[in-house]
């Protein structure tokens, strides 16, 4: 139960950690440096995110880890305080020393529970048989009283080891199979054969007090001290002996393996993963596009009904003109295509229709400065695309026909040589309606 608790809580407290984590950060940036927090959503939000995922989880092992360090019960030899390559008389004046000070008889019954704990301690260490397995296997070894030779304390004392891999291996395979293709798999297999490796040697090296024959016959010699087989956990915790080594190595397992699985992927994403990510944002930015496009365009065409309704922009209504409108479509089309390719070209077709649409604006603008004095004019009412007469096309009646037809003879002023000259501007009297798109190039 506590493990799947910890496994419920691994999975939903972390991100809830990092996002009041990631408030106060942005707090602190826009409050103290003016720096803005990034939008929600981009990629610079992301990355802060993940920094701070990062930040939090390898914070939280690290605390988790140095409790549990520093949480660790003392061992025999802490307890009687010698060191752990004492000799037999060290460890009987020791115990002696404590028994004047500690015995119950001097400082009551409430000492009773410290000294017979002690006294265990002495008795197991005083034996070397039971010091070998203690040193490696801890004080359970105090209860196998069917073992009597170091070799059987160390064939059930490995049974007992072997447990834990065993159900770490099987955990790291299942995660492995539900899980996705990553290469921190790998590293977290490459951890667990470390582990494995190293808690053998701690389990299997020789011991000061006994021979390499003792493993396996029991023959005891005389103790000597073998700095050749200290390690670095020998260094960083010279009072504790192999049995709390390996209780450390566990830890350290658990905690690299959840930082390889939550922490290394924060700070090394996978390419495959980015890369996907970002073709779902630039997807949805498509499809946003495509939807505005659909709305603008049926905008548009829904303007060209001579029906007033009003009609929502984003409402997406089937267009059905009828065939004079789309007639009348079709010529306007034709002239700004025309209008556009003799712009797009050089040359004199260029040159002379500028003229010509020059000449346009001057007589308009020598038009617009007499003011009419006729009699009022009556209103007019609005009129629809189906009631707006034809307005004469100067260059060719359908020159788009004719290009398409395949004879470019066809169009008179490309058989000619000459040059189309400009539209008619349209007659002063028409009340267009608002929204009809204006021409390309106006002669007004």
């Amino acid at each position: 139960m506590v493990a799947l608790f910890g496994v419920i809580g691994w999975a939903f407290i972390p991100h809830q950690a990092t996002k009041q984590a990631l408030k106060l950060l942005h707090y602190t940036l826009r409050t103290y440096l003016g720096i803005p927090p990034p939008p929600a959503g981009t990629f610079e939000y992301q990355r802060h995110y993940r920094y701070t995922f990062a930040t939090v989880v390898l914070g939280y092992l690290i605390y988790t880890m140095i409790q549990g360090s520093n949480s660790m019960l003392p061992n025999y030899y802490e307890i009687l305080g010698v060191p752990s390559s004492a000799d037999d008389n060290s460890l009987k004046l020791a115990f002696r020393q404590f028994a004047k000070r500690y015995h119950p008889d001097r400082v009551g019954p409430q000492g009773e529970a410290l000294f017979i704990r002690v006294r265990d301690a002495f008795e197991a260490l005083k034996n070397p048989t039971v010091r070998f397995a203690y040193d490696r296997f801890g004080p359970d070894v105090i209860g196998w009283t069917h073992c009597s030779t170091t070799g059987e304390y160390l064939r059930h004392g490995l049974m007992q080891s072997i447990g834990y891999h065993v159900v770490a291996g099987a955990i790291l395979i299942f995660y492995t199979a539900i899980g996705d293709n990553s290469p921190v798999a790998f590293w977290r297999y490459l951890l667990f054969f470390s582990l494995l490796a190293s808690e053998l040697f701690l389990l299997l090296a020789p011991s000061p007090s006994l021979s390499p024959s003792g493993l396996l016959l029991g023959s005891l010699t005389l103790p000597t001290d073998s700095p050749s087989h200290r390690t670095i956990l020998h260094a960083l915790f010279p009072r504790r002996v192999a049995y709390q080594h390996i209780l450390f190595l566990h830890q350290l397992f658990l905690f690299l393996s959840i930082a390889l699985s939550r922490v290394a992927p924060q700070f090394f994403p996978d390419a495959a993963k980015i890369t996907e990510a970002m073709t779902h944002r630039l997807l949805q930015i498509v499809c946003a596009s495509d939807r505005e496009t659909s709305q603008l365009l049926h905008l548009e065409l829904h303007s060209l009904q001579p029906s007033t309704e009003h009609i929502p922009p984003g409402r997406m209504l089937p267009v059905q003109p009828s065939e004079e409108i789309m007639d009348t479509l079709t010529v306007e089309m034709e002239k700004m295509i025309i209008e556009g390719q003799v712009k797009q070209e050089g040359g004199p077709f260029k040159s002379v229709w500028n003229a010509a649409v020059e000449k346009g604006r001057r007589l308009a603008a020598a038009a617009a400065v007499v003011v009419p004095t006729a009699a009022p004019q009556t209103p007019t009412t609005q009129r629809s695309w189906a009631t707006l007469p034809r307005v004469a096309f100067s260059p060719i009646a359908s020159p788009l026909k004719g290009i398409l037809g395949g004879s470019p003879n066809s169009v008179p002023w490309m058989r000619g040589g000459g040059t189309p000259p400009p539209s008619t501007p349209p007659q002063p009297g028409i009340d267009r309606p608002n929204y009809v798109r204006a021409r390309s190039v106006s002669l007004i």
